[in-house]
């Protein structure tokens, strides 16, 4: 194991640093009310990168789904500058964020806190805004939001004047969006995977959204109440818009696209300063991040483990390791779950482990109630269990 990773780390390169026991920078949690956030960025940076995360969650709830709570917590992984994000990142991209249903249950993000290829943190905000409307709409349809995140990924924030800039139209790749090449309507519906994903959709997706919010924002509001009630996306459609067919649907947003006023929506905002708290990371969280990023992002899963055990060999209680290698392996000891559980009782995740290793049984069945207790206290997980009790 040790040649192993030896030699796979000296395959990433130099993008990838030294862990801060070897001369490597040092790695910080920051923790404010929306976010955990992990970085070896500086402080001074890692600082500004939360409060940052938290003015655009409060205007992307407060505008963009009013009257919900946008309650619980998300994962952020931000390494330092581009070259070391794209050591981990499937593409050359500044950010990157995965659905809640992912290998950690929660809302989750990789980006760079310092960005040469997002220098206007416009991939970043896009993003971002995948990764906090998760907390408030999980059963999100993609053209929703693909739309969404367009709608807010070129938002302009004045902190110091206390004012929110809100529906330029977006770029596609740097480029402004051809609205002459839109994908029509039931094709972007259907269109399920990334395979579809491309310029027309996105700008149908943001033309869409946008044509909503301009002449419909109060069906469009209840649409997003219906998402959140129903499992099935079409029928919260039918239920909201189906009186229109979507043909007529099609036209009056090219025609409002064409002639119709769009709206450049200028906000008063008082944006709060969010308290935080900061830990340093130590090796062994370095190790089960980056396992969880090879997992995630890249689906290198023989890296992954190797990055994971080497936590484990540090910290064979490492909560985080543990869930990337129980993902790979497909399982948990009961024994080993066991003394998981009792080293981080505060952890949920600890307790959804054994609860999975013991599978069944009045153990498993306390482990799952401690689980869903603590899980409780985080809206913006993905419970594993439905319902969670």
């Amino acid at each position: 194991m040790k040649l192993r990773l030896l030699v796979f780390l000296v395959g990433c390169g130099a993008a990838v640093p030294a862990l801060p026991s070897k001369g490597g920078p040092a790695w910080l949690e920051l923790q404010s009310e929306h976010f955990t956030l992990w970085t070896d960025a500086s402080r001074d940076r890692g600082r500004e990168l939360i409060q940052e995360m938290e003015d655009l969650r409060q205007i992307v709830v407060g505008i963009g789904f009013p009257g919900a709570s946008g309650a619980g917590r998300s994962f952020v992984l931000a390494l330092r500058d581009d070259d070391e994000v794209a050591a981990f990142m499937p593409g050359e991209f500044a950010a990157m964020a995965s659905p809640a249903a992912n290998y950690i249950r929660q809302p989750m993000i990789l980006l760079a806190a310092d960005s040469k290829r997002d220098p206007n943190q416009v991939v970043t905000a896009h993003e971002l805004t995948h990764t906090i409307s998760q907390s408030v709409i999980r059963n999100q349809p993609r053209w929703f939001a693909e739309g969404l995140a367009k709608y807010f990924e070129t938002i302009e924030i004045d902190r110091r004047a206390g004012t929110a800039d809100l529906g330029r139209a977006p770029t596609h790749r740097g480029q402004p969006i051809v609205m002459v090449s839109l994908m029509p309507l039931d094709k972007m519906f259907a269109c399920g995977d990334l395979s579809c994903t491309d310029a027309h959709f996105y700008a149908s997706a943001w033309a869409l959204f946008t044509f909503l919010t301009n002449r419909a924002n109060d069906d469009l509001v209840a649409y997003e109440h219906k998402l959140n009630e129903v499992d099935d996306p079409e029928r919260a459609w039918r239920e909201t818009f189906g009186q229109v067919p979507l043909s007529q649907l099609e036209m009056e947003m090219r025609q409002w696209l064409a002639h119709g006023t769009h709206k450049v929506l200028h906000y008063i905002v008082q944006l709060r300063h969010w308290p935080t708290q900061e830990r340093t990371l130590r090796d062994e969280d370095v190790y089960a991040a980056r396992a969880l990023a090879r997992l995630q992002f890249q689906e290198r899963r023989d890296e992954a483990n190797a990055l994971a055990e080497a936590a484990l060999a540090i910290d064979k209680n490492h909560v985080l390791a543990r869930v990337v290698l129980n993902e790979i392996a497909g399982t948990t000891d009961a024994g080993v779950a066991r003394a998981l559980a009792m080293a981080h009782p505060e952890d949920w995740r600890s307790w959804w482990l054994l609860a999975t290793a013991l599978k069944q049984g009045e153990e498993a069945a306390q482990a799952r109630h401690a689980a869903c207790e603590l899980i409780a206290k985080n809206p913006a997980i993905v419970p594993p269990w439905q319902p969670c009790k």
